[in-house]
């Protein structure tokens, strides 16, 4: 946009030949001078405030609580997030409000206020200053809406007012704005405006009460629960107020204004997608190559321009694209569990926690006029519970069972072997659990090449096909061995495949060094595998619970073998892939003796196959 200087004359004339009347005289109210006069009585009347809260009695902070979870809805208010009648400057305002909504929500979400006390939006949302995450956003001040740091948390009184008069509770403070903005609450005479910390927003109810907050991809919900039988007020429909002009910083024109951002920030900000990706998988490179648009960004552990970096870690689709990576935290992590000596749930502890820490070294490059994400799923429960997924849409890249189904998965092979000394391990926290949940019911896609995980979310999931290894062609050895591609674990099927081995009298391959035993193999015929582990194979059979990459068996299929796997493979079957139910022993023996040709074992008795 050129910059132009006009004359006072001609800027009046010019805002009321735009239909806007006294915009010319609204902007003459920005100057210098009256910025530092507000400036002054504004920290007069917050060092006033602060006094007066210190000798407040009835001003307190709650805590959240759990108490009233399951207490019924008593009142509701939603409200949309996205202003339609924004031009391509102002969207990138409302998309700081949404930010700013972000930070907020999760400081008031889950509160619990008891009966006959005073709830504050200031006492919980304390300072809004930058160093507390909040951004540039749009904020009404002497009838002009100017971009300000926090802007847009009227939004957020404004549901919380509207759900409190819903509720029927008494109101101790509220202002109504000097300036109604279409589209939102003060339409209807439902607004409470807030400035730090002189203008707050307080209620209280006569029972005690939880307010939950909810940022929905489109909107902002806030709803209060109690458990005490509460009859919900009905408020009559009030007076629609008529909505001012938008009298804004980014659509008035006139750059003289001391308030005005200038033109840099004045740049087409367009709406991007995000790509938050943890370890490297072929087939979501792929995927994404072909789904990437221009201007989107990425996030990753690695890039391939840099010196230092991990194979698995390095995303080469983010090449040519704006990328941020995190490679000392990503590094800080590999050497960690490298070195950590624990094992089981241990290691597995320490693998959450520094995930937990990767994540949070990478949200913090989420630009702001990022709509969408893709994110990687070890990466999601984090992000869910630090508020960035809230106002956005967001697909999910699935590298493994939801922890919910995982667990489940664990606990009926522990019903089978409860002998085992490992399917206690890999157990995450139940609030892990719960924010993984909630976070995959709201996702928009799950991404997935595994046909179990895919089947789990029916009509949502984008089910993807495997890519197929490359595997290096040379002569093998006729077949008559048997491959365990898999580590003597219970999770893996390892005592299927010892019963299998002991009734039809195997020989089997096995891969890995971990063992639930050293005794575990003890007098069958078993081998390790060596740096071919095909060589000699004639049929892979893997009844494992647990697979989310079936890297081995992709490679058996490439070589033209036969497999028998669970669906816990996430394969499909075929004619060379033949797929039973995870923990069903007479289903997979009837596959093995189908399969095995009679010159590689003796086919046994009827009543030794019918066990």
């Amino acid at each position: 946009m050129k910059r132009t200087k006009f004359s006072p004359t001609f800027k009046k004339f010019a805002c009321e030949k735009e239909g806007i009347g006294m915009k010319a005289t609204l902007i003459e109210r920005h100057s210098l001078l009256r910025e530092v006069i507000f400036f002054i009585k504004s920290r007069g009347l917050i060092l006033l405030r602060a006094l007066r809260n210190r000798f407040d009695n009835d001003l307190q902070r709650f805590p959240f609580g759990e108490t009233l979870k399951s207490g019924a809805v008593i009142s509701f208010s939603e409200s949309d997030l996205w202003n339609p009648d924004d031009d391509e400057q102002n969207w990138i305002l409302t998309a700081g409000k949404i930010q700013n909504l972000r930070v907020a929500t999760r400081k008031l979400n889950g509160l619990e206020i008891p009966a006959g006390k005073v709830f504050s939006f200031w006492q919980h949302v304390g300072y809004p200053g930058r160093s507390k995450g909040y951004v540039t956003g749009r904020e009404i001040r002497e009838g002009c809406i100017i971009p300000t740091v926090a802007g847009g948390l009227c939004q957020l009184s404004n549901a919380l007012y509207d759900a409190a008069l819903k509720a029927g509770f008494e109101i101790v403070e509220r202002h109504k704005h000097t300036k109604v903005v279409k589209g939102s609450l003060a339409e209807k005479g439902r607004d409470a405006t807030v400035k730090w910390n002189y203008i707050d927003l307080r209620f209280r109810s006569s029972s005690s009460f939880r307010i939950e907050i909810d940022l929905a991809p489109e909107s902002l919900v806030v709803k209060f629960r109690s458990t005490t039988d509460h009859r919900v007020q009905q408020i009559p429909s009030a007076m629609t107020v008529q909505p001012s002009k938008l009298n804004d910083c980014f659509s008035c024109g006139n750059f003289e204004c001391f308030k005005h951002p200038g033109k840099v920030v004045l740049q087409k900000r367009k709406a991007v997608t995000t790509f938050i990706l943890d370890e490297r998988w072929s087939e979501y490179e792929e995927y994404i190559s072909k789904t990437a648009a221009t201007g989107d960004r990425f996030v990753v552990p690695f890039t391939p321009d840099q010196r230092i970096r991990i194979n698995r870690y390095t995303w080469n689709v983010a090449k040519g694209f704006r990328a941020r990576a995190v490679p000392l935290m990503a590094l800080y992590r590999s050497l960690s569990i490298r070195l950590f000596s624990g094992g089981g749930n241990n290691v597995f502890s320490q693998m959450l926690r520094l995930d937990s820490k990767v994540t949070q070294r990478m949200l913090k490059h989420i630009p702001l006029e990022s709509t969408h994400i893709v994110i990687s799923q070890n990466l999601l429960p984090y992000a869910w519970a630090a508020g960035v997924l809230g106002g956005r849409t967001f697909d999910v890249l699935m590298t493994r069972l939801p922890m919910e189904k995982l667990h489940e998965r664990l606990d009926a092979a522990y019903r089978h072997y409860p002998s085992s000394s490992t399917l206690n391990d890999f157990r995450a926290p139940d609030e892990l659990v719960d924010l993984e949940s909630m976070a995959l019911t709201r996702s928009r896609h799950i991404i997935t090449p595994h046909r179990e995980i895919a089947n789990l979310f029916n009509n949502k999931s984008i089910l993807l096909d495997w890519s197929r290894p490359r595997v290096q062609v040379k002569t093998r050895s006729a077949g008559n061995r048997i491959l365990f591609p898999g580590p003597a674990l219970a999770r893996k099927g390892a005592y299927e495949m010892r019963r299998l081995a002991s009734e039809l009298k195997l020989s089997v391959t096995i891969m890995g060094g971990a063992t639930e035993e050293d005794s575990f193999w003890n007098g069958l015929s078993v081998e390790k595998a060596g740096a071919d582990p095909f060589e000699g194979v004639g049929l892979v059979v893997y009844p494992t619970y647990v697979e989310h990459h079936p890297r081995l068996l992709l490679k058996a299929i490439v070589l033209g073998l036969p497999v028998i796997t669970t669906t816990a493979s996430g394969l499909q079957p075929s004619d060379q892939v033949t797929i039973v139910e995870a923990g069903d022993y007479d289903a997979l023996k009837r596959a093995v003796l189908e399969k095995l040709p009679e010159e590689i074992i003796p086919i046994p008795s009827m009543s030794n196959a019918s066990r």
